[in-house]
């Protein structure tokens, strides 16, 4: 069976850190040149003012994707909220299932009063095509610099 549903952070880490792996070893490992290190107190902090969101998929009770989700006001639009992805992952012999975490992320921020979504992809991962099937317009590009 998949569910999909908001988790504390601080309980399933320990639980979603293989893909959190897999996400990093895509390409944010050579790019930064740092393995990861989370804060677990800034993603406890950040949860208390409902500002993070952890969503995981599961099948049988074991994790086989996540979704870490920001929501914030939009300062420039004013009374308008907005979600933004900082990762998003299905392992990829669960990819099958990957409609059920975005189709659980839009209604989960809408419901939560988000206006918009923003979500980059990484170049090795493109899914551009796969956004734009579910209403995505292509906004953007995102450039990353390691000031060391």
């Amino acid at each position: 069976m998949i569910t999909v549903r908001r988790e504390k952070w601080i309980d399933c880490i320990d639980q979603i850190m293989p893909l959190c792996q897999m996400v990093h070893d895509l390409v944010e490992k050579d790019i930064y040149g740092i393995p990861l290190d989370f804060d677990a107190t800034l993603y406890q902090q950040s949860e208390d003012f409902d500002e993070f969101h952890c969503l995981v998929m599961r099948e049988n009770g074991r994790p086989i994707g996540f979704h870490w989700m920001v929501m914030y006001q939009l300062a420039r639009f004013k009374g308008k909220k907005q979600a933004g992805t900082d990762a998003i992952f299905v392992h990829p012999e669960h990819r099958q299932h990957s409609m059920k975490l975005i189709e659980f992320s839009e209604k989960y921020a809408k419901d939560h009063g988000c206006t918009t979504w923003a979500i980059a992809t990484l170049d090795p991962e493109y899914r551009g095509l796969l956004w734009e099937r579910k209403g995505f317009k292509k906004a953007e590009t995102i450039f990353i610099k390691v000031m060391t």
